[in-house]
């Protein structure tokens, strides 16, 4: 059950990114989805990861080392924790949530450290995220307040393979990195849609990463 509505607190999130600065629609509908699920993940919510980054308490104890740049530096320590739980259980050269390839990654970081200073804004409703038990679908909701038009009714299932150390190889087709950017919506649609599968042990959704470029024969 929760406190605050995950539809709501990703809609929050997204306007709170819209504000200070970020302009791409696909940006803040990936970075909104990445704090909700960090804070639903976090140590005194599912116990995912051991993390309290985005609670209250957690920004507290950053306001006292960067009060400037507090929700810069929030968010940024938000997606590192993200990506590193991710790393630890997936294969090298995965598309994920919290890893979206280098180029994509490296312009979100670009977006990220421009982040504008506003006095008072903080995240409060993802901080509101109180969740000790979730429902299979948790996700759809954020799916379907992206700025995507796709909806959970046209995700279809894809094949998956269960790997290693709480995995989900999503699909046997893989992408190159030249075809994220026109597959991103896909994507990152797909991926919450697993997350939204999960409700007790985690098995984080993954894509195979392809290091050149596809063959026209393949």
């Amino acid at each position: 059950m929760t406190s605050v509505d995950i539809g709501g607190a990703f809609t929050s999130a997204k306007e709170a990114l819209e504000k200070v600065g970020i302009e791409s629609d696909f940006f803040t509908d990936l970075i909104a989805a990445r704090l909700v699920i960090e804070r639903v993940g976090e140590s005194d919510n599912m116990e995912w990861w051991d993390s309290r980054v985005l609670s209250e308490t957690g920004r507290t104890r950053l306001s006292e080392v960067t009060p400037k740049t507090l929700l810069k530096s929030q968010i940024s320590l938000a997606l590192k924790v993200g990506r590193k739980m991710e790393a630890d259980q997936l294969p090298d050269d995965s598309i994920s949530l919290f890893s979206f390839g280098p180029q994509t990654e490296s312009r979100i970081a670009a977006a990220i450290e421009e982040i504008e200073a506003i006095d008072d804004l903080i995240l409060d409703e993802i901080e509101g995220l109180s969740v000790q038990s979730l429902e299979q679908g948790w996700t759809d909701e954020i799916i379907n307040e992206t700025a995507s038009n796709i909806s959970v009714a046209n995700i279809s299932e894809s094949q998956q393979q269960a790997g290693s150390s709480g995995s989900l190889l999503l699909d046997e087709e893989s992408y190159t990195q030249d075809e994220i950017e026109p597959n991103q919506w896909r994507i990152l649609t797909t991926i919450l849609w697993k997350y939204g599968q999960c409700t007790d042990q985690l098995q984080v959704p993954y894509y195979t990463l392809e290091s050149g470029v596809k063959s026209d024969n393949a």
